[in-house]
């Protein structure tokens, strides 16, 4: 009977008043209202144009929230044909929506809503309905939780929203979280990447799409309930006690007994939660930094990155800006980078516009992408500020990223000397050339390579494995012939016999046919007897014809005339019919081929190393040695060190530009730098003088629980270890055509004495093939590029696994990758997590 009512009073067929344009509106309710649960009204209007929007009409109801959402217009176009005329038609619906919750059960009357575009109005009548409570039930339950202290303005704290029932609701059911629809609270979060494991939510004018866990939970007293729970984050934009509404949810739930198909008759129940209150703090205004842009929590870092190191005076840079937390970052925003804390005006302008980030998936990153253009002389992009608020100390923090050296060009540059954290060593000049040697303690060798040496790579690409190719392949081709000399040497001596007897067989059968039969008979019959013999055949196996050949010769004609053409006929048959004979019953000789299949990979292009890049680095490194000035020194090392780095990087395989790189950063006080460069060359040349000599003294240099272990006994007996990876396959290669060559039977058969000189060549052709498929490339050796802390688990807040922070330049071991952190291995065993960017990965 209620839902007669509400067709008919509902509806009530609102009958629009038209107006001169036949312009009309209706009311339109599509839901039964029931009180706590929002439904929607709709104000449909006809006869308006598509554009521009009408103006939506204002309502108001007593005792309920009213929501518009926005307009929406429904296009409508027909073609019409008759009696050959065509006719175009276009109707326009306009649908204005409301999202209606009311507080209280009752009678509702809509007032009248008149819609206006331009010229065109059309006045939807009012109407009235009821609106019913729903009953509660036992069978759900429902609770909200908010921490239980006073938080602060701006700060994003979890929120959850528990839902407890016995039986599955049979349409989805419906929440109410008077929280989401606050204008005083930022409401975000993570993203429901399954649209089956998300449930819907109202807030405000937009539907938020929540992801839920699911289980089932046994409740004290009351049983077993299927538990649905979701979280999401809410940050307060205003201080004060706030008193929240509470949350509900109403459901369909099935009463009664299901039919044959399993249905059951449904009825709708709503539970409640209890009204809350949350008491929120203002920031204090004592001690707030001039950076501070509303950021609130306990656990933040920053981390600054560049597109390029190396740019001209005017030019724009991209920069990164990566911020870090251990909790969700939708509503963090960064203030302007050239206000406090930022960049200096006079060096770099940046957008008016604050930078808009992007969240990663885990919600705890944030990425802020800026174009900033180089306005004045600089030489590093500088340190950006990010100021927050700690709500566990009450009190603001400020923490920096690292700055950045640049080389600006056509500006005053100093260099990156300055903008290196770690204290500056001492150093010593020598009076010395300008690839001369300068020491910063004894063991440095601080050479520049000589002139051209910066391109060189060791010897490899296409011509290492043609020339290895080619010491397999030669000897074991020369192996196989001179065996297959040996082996056919009866079978082509027994050949050459048979082509014999066969041309002994044509001679005779030419004279046969020229000369008179008496004369060549004999001679036919016998060439043909030794070719059957030649052929391992019976010489009677004819058929008699040489019988027949012999009679003719006995002929009173033979004296006179040639054998007839018929027998001569028979003969060329008869001997190719024992050639193709002999060839089929003769089996088929194969020598066995070695093949040895060279895995040629194509290299890239073997471009030289920049030459720009090249000629200002050495040009840098060598004004830093004939400075005297260590600040000017440093500076200039540090210069060297960017460009000889944006070369090195470019072409990663040369070890000499790979030393040069760690001489200029060592120079510059960045041993992390310097110590990855060192690794490099070693990794491509292991007897590198210059590269060997200095990562040894930096290691001597490092704390013994940092130093990889030194070398054993072992290392000292297979020395070849260490040799370049090109230079194992020669000398392997060259052993194994040595080894061939003196197996192979030269004069017929082996020689004991070079037999047994072959077994050297074996033994070291052996070693190098083992050195080679046993050797450990490494590939998860990595350098500490930024003092870190360890932690004990992936996270900002874990526990340090050690006392002290991780120095730059320690060597360590990447064990497992976990979203942004990385865990790694000390030479000492001990096994932390850092942040993924704090590490770099040796091999390239």
């Amino acid at each position: 009977m209620r839902r007669l009512v509400v067709a008919c009073l509902v509806l009530l067929s609102f009958a629009g008043v038209a107006s001169a344009q036949e312009a009309h509106a209706r009311l339109q309710l599509d839901d039964e209202p029931y009180v706590g649960v929002p439904f929607v009204l709709g104000l449909v209007a006809d006869g308006f144009d598509e554009s521009p929007a009408p103006v939506t009409p204002k309502l108001e109801l007593p005792n309920a929230v009213v929501t518009p959402l926005a307009p929406q217009p429904n296009v409508r176009q027909s073609i019409s044909i008759m009696n050959g005329h065509q006719t175009a038609s276009k109707s326009v619906t306009w649908v204005f929506r409301y999202k209606i919750e009311i507080a209280k059960t009752g009678r509702v009357n809509v007032p009248p809503l008149t819609v206006t575009q331009g010229s065109k109005k059309a006045t939807a009548a009012g109407g009235a309905f009821d609106v019913a409570s729903i009953p509660s039930t036992d069978e759900m339950k429902i609770s909200l939780t908010l921490p239980d202290r006073p938080i602060f303005v701006g700060e994003n704290v979890e929120a959850t929203l528990t839902w407890l029932f016995r039986r599955k609701p049979q349409q989805d059911p419906q929440f109410s979280v008077p929280l989401m629809t606050r204008d005083d609270f930022l409401v975000s979060a993570p993203p429901a990447t399954d649209p089956r494991q998300a449930l819907e939510f109202p807030a405000g004018t937009k539907t938020l799409q929540l992801p839920y866990a699911f289980d089932q939970v046994d409740v004290p007293g009351a049983g077993k309930f299927n538990r649905v729970v979701v979280k999401f984050y809410v940050a307060p934009k205003k201080a004060g006690k706030l008193e929240l509404p509470a949350a509900s949810v109403a459901a369909a739930l099935p009463v009664g007994r299901a039919d044959f198909f399993g249905n059951a008759p449904a009825k709708l129940f709503r539970v409640t939660d209890t009204p809350r209150t949350l008491e929120v703090k203002p920031l204090p205004e004592t001690d707030k930094p001039a950076s501070f842009a509303g950021a609130v929590g306990s656990q933040f870092s920053i981390a600054l990155g560049t597109s390029r190191s190396v740019v001209q005076l005017g030019e724009p840079v991209e920069l990164a800006i990566t911020v870090k937390s251990d909790q969700r970052l939708d509503t963090l925003s960064l203030g302007r980078l050239d206000g406090p804390g930022g960049l200096p005006k006079d060096k770099f302008t940046v957008p008016a516009e604050t930078p808009t980030g992007e969240l990663a998936d885990d919600g705890h990153t944030k990425t802020f992408k800026v174009t900033a253009q180089v306005t004045g002389p600089a030489t590093e992009i500088p340190a950006i500020a990010f100021s927050y608020f700690d709500p566990v100390r009450g009190r603001y923090q400020t923490i920096h990223s690292d700055p950045i050296a640049v080389s600006v060009k056509g500006g005053s540059i100093v260099g990156a000397g300055d903008v290196v954290a770690a204290s500056p060593t001492k150093t010593t000049q020598t009076a010395a050339p300008a690839d001369g040697v300068v020491a910063l303690g004894a063991g440095v060798d601080l050479a520049l390579s000589a002139p051209g040496a910066a391109g060189d790579r060791p010897f490899g690409g296409t011509i290492l494995w043609i020339l290895v190719g080619a010491l397999y392949l030669i000897p074991l081709a020369l192996f196989a012939m001179r065996t297959w000399q040996l082996r056919t040497a009866g079978d082509r001596e027994e050949a050459a016999e048979v082509r014999a007897a066969r041309m002994r067989v044509e001679q005779e059968l030419m004279r046969a046919a020229r000369e008179p039969a008496r004369d060549t008979a004999g001679a036919l019959v016998t060439a043909m007897r030794a070719f059957a013999r030649a052929l391992d055949r019976d010489p009677e196996d004819d058929g008699g014809l040489a019988a027949k050949i012999e009679t003719e010769s006995f002929s009173p004609k033979a004296a006179s005339s040639p054998l007839s053409a018929d027998l001569q006929g028979r003969a060329e048959d008869l001997m190719k019919r024992w050639t193709a004979e002999s060839k089929r019953k003769k089996s088929p000789r194969k020598a066995a081929a070695a093949l040895i299949l060279l895995a040629v990979l194509a290299p890239g292009a073997a471009d030289a190393a920049p030459d720009q890049a090249l000629a200002d680095g050495r040009a840098a490194y060598q004004q830093a040695m004939t400075v005297t000035d260590a600040s000017a020194r440093k500076a200039a090392f540090a210069r060297a060190a960017l460009s000889l780095g944006e070369a090195a990087r470019a072409t990663p395989d040369r070890p000499e530009l790979l030393t040069d790189w760690g001489n200029a950063a060592l120079g510059a006080g960045d041993v992390g730098t310097a110590t990855l460069a060192y690794r490099r060359a070693l990794a491509i040349d292991g007897e590198n003088g210059r590269a060997r000599k200095n990562l040894n003294w930096l290691r001597a240099k490092q704390d013994p629980s940092f130093r990889p272990a030194a070398g054993t006994a072992a290392d000292t007996l297979f020395f070849f270890h260490s040799w370049p990876r090109a230079r194992r396959m020669l000398v392997g290669a060259l052993a194994f055509a040595v080894c061939v060559l003196l197996v192979i039977p030269w004069s017929g058969k082996r020689r004991r004495g070079l037999t047994g000189l072959s077994v050297l060549p074996a033994a070291v052709w052996l070693a190098m093939l083992v050195s080679l498929i046993v050797e450990d490339r490494r590939g998860d050796d990595a350098v500490v590029m930024d003092a870190v802390v360890l932690r004990a688990a992936d996270s900002a807040g874990a526990p340090a696994a050690l006392a002290s922070p991780l120095p730059r330049g320690a060597e360590v071991t990447l064990v497992e990758r976990r979203d942004s952190w990385t865990k790694i291995r000390l030479a000492n065993g001990t096994a932390g997590w850092v942040p993924g960017g704090a590490v770099e990965r040796i091999s390239q």
